[in-house]
């Protein structure tokens, strides 16, 4: 594995690890946000309040750099894995559920 895809995997693994898109309010490095703070990321995240996240507004909220950190393809893949019933698009239950590990 190069350097580059374990870059990559590396950033990935980050989302996987966070589930929510964004750092809790005042920057708590490794913390973990609660249901209420995932809830209002995704509220935030919702650019046109449709009550869905499309694979758009869900990257333009990632973290500073982290899109650049990943390919388009594993962020699309990434997306895909909590997009649970496959219309394209994350409603909040499916971005504020707990992160499974990847197998």
């Amino acid at each position: 594995m190069t350097f580059t895809k374990i870059a990559a995997a590396s950033a990935l693994a980050l989302l996987v690890a966070a589930p929510a898109l964004a750092q809790p309010p005042g920057g708590g490095g490794g913390m973990r946000m609660t249901p209420e703070e995932r809830a209002a990321a995704f509220d935030k995240a919702d650019a046109n309040k449709d009550g869905k996240l499309s694979f758009a507004e869900w990257k333009t909220a990632l973290p500073a750099g982290m899109a650049d950190q990943a390919s388009d393809e594993q962020l699309q893949g990434f997306f895909a894995r909590r997009d649970t019933d496959g219309d394209k698009s994350l409603s909040k239950a499916e971005f504020t559920a707990p992160m499974q590990r990847p197998q």
